[in-house]
Formats: structure tokens, sequence, C-alpha cells
């Protein structure tokens, strides 16, 4: 009986552990689940946190820069207080390293006026980063590829364009405003006048049976995407690159590769204090800084044949300095295309002394960015060249811009229009009185 007592006190410690051991298990079992709820409801809520306060901070401390504050900024004279001209009247951001003929793009970036043009364009594009992302409804981050728009980017560095008509100065009675007003014309496709048993006081320009129009897109290379709209539309336009575009070869190519042509859009010093261009001619220079700072951005490229005026209200009323351009366009056999930023450019009397082909803008197409304004700007060039023979239209690479030329271009063959490119109207300008 002992023995039996023993066994049934053996079995109950047995049945007691394995009741206690199993107990237990299920314990810690359930403790380290409920640990690891709480360890991932902390962690959780940190990085909530911590994303909204990083949220807040963004767009409480940086919005108040907002686009239209950084623009101002870039218009008030606290922008040129690097420049070295400190007792002239009006002071303009100089061109960098003006005797280094070899400057690449990179020295170009690093020099003064090219930090400052590519720092404000940083802080431009920053802001308007930050005010798409406040927008909106989840923190989405903004593609990396879309660019600053093209009217933003023309505040930064283009003087308000004049809305003049330029017309040629033929030698016949001045038109009444009521004339100009009608679109009344004087060119009748005109016969050659080699075919005209007549001796004429001066020889006229005869660009073919019909009409001829240059189209001329300024400040290309800037936008990749609003130049690679423009390229896209393959047409004979007139591509005029600014030198410190970035791939620019590349854009440049391109351009060529859709039938454009190309010429340097050569930055030259304003009236207004907006330019803060990495180079750009000014009248504070030598005239051989001039030369050799037209000489620097003509190395940029190659297989052009001219240039025409970015800005340049106060340059080209220069007749100093614009000697030392025509010097130099007459040295390397390129035309001056004069964009007309003031009516007092000495461009055409300059050119003519040094024997530089010349022509002149007639309309600036874009003043406002809406198709329907570019439309009917595009109906003057007609109107003008019509009047002429030929125009010559500028406009640059906006959507605007694309949108208007994608719907004009079509129609010039039922108007009997042509477009040529800016080199091929400049060749029988040269030879003709104009």
């Amino acid at each position: 009986m002992i023995i039996l007592d023993s066994k049934k006190a053996g079995r109950r410690y047995k049945i007691k552990q394995f009741i206690k051991y199993t107990l237990l298990s299920i314990f810690s079992v359930a403790a380290f689940f409920l640990l690891g709820v709480v360890i991932y409801d902390i962690n959780s809520s940190t990085n909530i946190d911590s994303y909204e306060e990083t949220y807040v901070n963004v767009s409480e401390q940086e919005t108040p820069r907002n686009i239209e504050e950084l623009i101002e900024e870039i218009s008030v004279e606290d922008i040129e207080i690097n420049t070295p001209h400190k007792n002239t009247s009006q002071e303009i951001i100089p061109s960098e390293t003006i005797d280094d003929l070899s400057i690449t793009e990179e020295e170009l970036k690093n020099s003064e006026g090219g930090k400052l043009f590519y720092q404000k364009l940083a802080e431009i594009e920053a802001a308007t980063k930050v005010s798409e992302k406040k927008a909106l409804p989840s923190f989405e981050e903004k593609d990396e590829t879309t660019e600053l728009s093209q009217d933003k980017l023309d505040e930064i560095y283009e003087e308000k364009l004049p809305e003049d008509i330029i017309l040629d100065e033929l030698e016949e009675e001045d038109l009444t405003p009521e004339q100009q007003a009608a679109g009344y014309h004087i060119y009748q496709r005109h016969a050659d006048v080699k075919k005209l048993n007549i001796i004429p006081k001066y020889k006229p320009a005869y660009f073919g049976e019909e009409p001829v129009i240059a189209i001329v897109i300024d400040d290309m290379g800037i936008s990749k995407k609003r130049t690679a709209d423009i390229i896209s539309l393959q047409a004979p336009l007139t591509a005029s690159f600014l030198t410190y575009g970035t791939d620019l070869s590349n854009q440049v190519k391109a351009a060529q590769n859709a039938g454009m042509e190309i010429m340097l859009h050569a930055p030259m010093e304003p009236y207004s204090k907006k330019d803060i261009a990495p180079d750009v001619l000014t009248t504070e220079m030598t005239v051989e800084e001039v030369k050799s700072g037209l000489k620097k951005m003509l190395e940029k490229f190659s297989d052009i044949k001219g240039i025409n005026n970015h800005m340049g209200s106060k340059f080209t009323e220069d007749e100093e300095r614009m000697k030392a351009v025509m010097s130099v366009l007459q040295e390397e056999g390129l035309f001056f295309l004069d964009s007309k930023t003031t009516s007092k450019s000495v461009g055409k009397k300059v050119a003519k002394e040094y024997g530089v082909s010349y022509a002149t803008r007639h309309v600036f197409i874009d003043n406002e960015n809406k198709v329907e304004y570019i439309l009917n700007q595009l109906k003057t060039a007609e109107k003008v060249a019509k009047r002429n023979g030929y125009a010559v239209a500028i406009g640059h690479p906006k959507s605007g811009t694309y949108e208007a030329l994608k719907q004009w271009l079509p129609s010039l063959k039922e108007k009997k229009i042509k477009i040529l490119h800016m080199s091929d109207i400049v060749k029988v300008l040269h030879k003709s009185h104009i």
C-alpha cells in the first residue's frame, strides 16, 4: 500500500508540472505578443509625428518665400551688390573671365553672374515644389522632371518687349493709321525687277511670286521641355539659342535635325535691371571686352549664320560698342537681326557701315502667352509680308506659341505663304536697297 501511494503522488506531481509549464508557455507567448503590439504602436506614432512635423516645417517655414516674392527679389537693386562697377549710374552684372575664350559650361555656371542666375532659378523651383506639395491631398513627391514654367522664367531675365509693328522704309507715301488698321498692303505678287523694262531708282527685295515669313524663336535652350515642343513642330523655323542652356549641343543638334536654322541669341544690356544672365554684353565693357565676350559666345556654336540681341535696349543704342559687335560679325561672316527692343537702336546704321548683312524684327508674336493673341499676331505678320514681300516674326518657346504655331503652320500652303530660314531672307535683303 505504501508503494501504491508513492506512485500516485508521482503522477500528481508530473501532472502539476505539466500544467505549470503549459500555462507558463501560454503566458510567455501572450506577453511577447502584447509587447510587440506596444512597440509597433510607439514606432508608428513616432514616424507619423516626425513626418507631419517635417511637412509642417516645410509648409509653415518656407511658404512665406513664395514665387512672387522671389521674382520681386530678382528685380530689386540688391541684386547688383556683386558687380565691380560701383561708380556707375546703372550697375549690370559683368561677364566673367572675359579673356578666356574657351570657357566651359561649368565655368560659366561658377562665374559671379552665373551663380546668381542659377541660384535664383533653384530658389524659384524650390518654392514652386513647396507650393504644389501643399496642394496635394497626401504626401506625394513632385515629379522631378517638371520644369519651371516659361512665363516665370521670362520674368527672371526678359525685359518688357515692345508692342510696335515695324514696317520697312520703302519710298512711298506714308500709310494712314486707318490704312494700316485695315491691313492695306502694296505687295501684289510683284514680278522680278529683271523682267521689267524700266530702270528703277533702287533694287527692291524680291523673294518670289509669293510673300515669305521667317519665324524666329528666341530663348531656346533654357527650358528643355519648351525647346523640345518647338522642335517637334518639324518646320523650317529659325531657332535662336541662348548661350547658357544645359546640354546645349544636343538641343542644337535636335533642332537642326528637325529642319531648323540655328542662331545665337546674344544677351545685351537692357535699361531694366532684371537681367542676371551669366554672360551679357554691357555698356561698361571696353571695346575689346565686347569683342572677346561675343567671340566667347560664338564658340559655343557651329554652323550658324547670324545672331540677334536678347534684350539690349540700352546696349543697341551704344554706337561704339555696336561697332565692336559688327566688327566681329564682319570677321565671322555673320548677319545681325535687330530684335528692336528700342526704337533708337543704331544696329542698321552700324551694320551698313561695316558691310554686315542686316534685318529687323517686324512683329513680336507672343508678348501674351495666349493662343488667340498669338494667332492674331501671326495674322499681322501675314499682312506685313503681303506689304513688304517678307516679314520677320519673333516668338519664344512658350506653351501658347507652340499651340498657335501647330494650328497656323498647316494653313500657309492654302494662303500661299512660305516659311524661310532667316538667312535666306537676309541674303535677299543684303542685295537690295533695304
